[in-house]
C-alpha cells in the first residue's frame, strides 16, 4: 500500500483518519501531534528538568526518544529517566531500561519497592490479594518516582499515557462509579506533587509503539510489556479493557471519543467546587478516610507535611 502523502510504501494505517503513511510522513504526523499537545498545555519551559518514567515498554521508549529529539538543541532543558522496580518477578527488565537511557544519552535513576518499602508487588499480592495490591502499587510507585525525581531536581515527570489509556481509565471510572477521578484529575507525581506531563495523550497506543520501533536502532529493545501479571485477578478492569477493545475494532474512533469526552467534561467542571480532598496529600476522598494516605501508613511511608 502506498503512502497517501507520497508514493513510498506505507508502514502505518490510521483507521480513524483512513490514511496510509510512509515512515517519513508518519513521523512528521506523530511528532506534530505530540508537539501540539505540549504547546497547548505549556509543558516545556526554559530551565526544566524532565524525567521520563521508563518501565521498559515500547511507549516509554518512544517518549524518551521523542523528547530527546525535541530538546536536542535546547541547552536550557535537561532530560533523565527513572525506573521503578515494583518487584514482579520476570516483568520489568531493569538492565534494558538502563541501556535504553544510555543509548539516548540521558541520566538514569532507579528505585525499588524492596529497598524503599521492604516488600515487593509479588509479596503484596500474596498477602492482600491482587485488587488491594494493585491499588497500593499505584500509590507507592508514584510516591517513589516522585521522591527520586525531587532528589535530582526534576521539575516535571513525563508519562507515556496514550489515547487508549485515557479512554480505558474514563470507561473504567464510569463502570466503577468513580467518574470524579476523571472530572477532577490529580496531575502531579505522588506526594511530592511534581507536575506530570503526558505528550502522547492524543495519540493511539499502536502508533506510539510503531514510533518506538522506528527508533530501535538508537534506543535499544522495543518489546512491548504485557499488562502487569499481577492485575489479572481484577476482573472488572480486564472486562472493561476487553469490552472497549472489541467495540473499538468495529468503531475506530471510539477511544478518541471517550478520551475527548473525558477532557471536555473535566474542562466544564473545572470552575466548579472540587469534591472533598485529603487535607494532607490533596487527592480526592471518595468516602471517609483518604485511601492513599492509609496505604502510606500501612507501609510506614507517612504523609505529606
Amino acid at each position: 500500500m502506498q503512502c497517501d502523502a507520497c508514493r513510498h510504501e506505507a508502514v502505518v494505517f490510521q483507521p480513524y483518519s483512513g490514511k496510509h503513511l510512509c515512515p517519513a510522513h508518519f513521523l512528521k504526523d506523530f511528532e506534530a501531534k505530540a508537539k501540539r499537545t505540549i504547546r497547548l498545555h505549556g509543558w516545556l519551559r526554559p530551565g526544566d528538568h524532565i524525567a521520563v518514567a521508563l518501565s521498559g515498554d515500547a511507549t516509554g521508549t518512544a517518549l524518551l526518544a521523542f523528547l530527546v529529539k525535541l530538546t536536542t538543541n535546547r541547552r536550557d532543558i535537561r532530560l533523565s529517566a527513572i525506573t521503578i522496580d515494583t518487584g514482579i518477578r520476570g516483568w520489568t527488565d531493569i538492565e534494558q531500561t538502563e541501556k535504553t537511557a544510555a543509548a539516548c544519552g540521558v541520566d538514569w535513576f532507579c528505585g525499588s519497592f524492596a529497598e524503599r518499602y521492604g516488600t515487593t508487588m509479588d509479596a503484596m499480592v500474596q498477602q492482600d490479594g491482587p485488587k488491594a495490591a494493585c491499588r497500593a502499587c499505584r500509590v507507592l510507585k508514584y510516591d517513589l518516582l516522585g521522591e527520586i525525581a525531587q532528589t535530582h531536581g526534576v521539575t516535571r515527570c513525563a508519562f507515556a499515557t496514550t489515547v487508549d489509556d485515557s479512554a480505558l481509565e474514563f470507561f473504567s471510572n464510569l463502570l466503577s462509579d468513580t467518574v470524579e477521578r476523571t472530572l477532577f484529575p490529580f496531575e502531579v507525581t505522588g506526594k511530592t506533587r511534581i507536575p506530570a506531563i503526558r505528550p502522547f495523550m492524543n495519540i493511539p497506543a499502536p502508533e506510539v509503539i510503531r514510533y518506538a520501533e522506528l527508533h530501535c536502532g538508537e534506543t535499544g529493545s522495543c518489546d512491548t510489556l504485557s499488562p502487569s501479571p499481577r492485575s489479572e485477578g481484577i476482573s472488572r478492569a480486564a472486562d472493561a479493557q476487553a469490552a472497549l477493545d472489541t467495540y473499538a475494532r468495529r468503531h475506530p474512533a471510539t477511544k478518541f471519543a471517550l478520551a475527548n469526552l473525558a477532557g471536555t467534561l473535566a474542562g466544564i467542571v473545572a470552575a466548579r467546587e472540587r469534591p472533598p480532598s485529603c487535607p494532607v496529600c490533596g487527592e480526592l476522598i471518595t468516602g471517609g478516610e483518604c485511601k492513599s494516605c492509609s496505604i502510606r501508613r500501612k507501609f510506614d511511608r507517612g504523609t505529606v507535611p
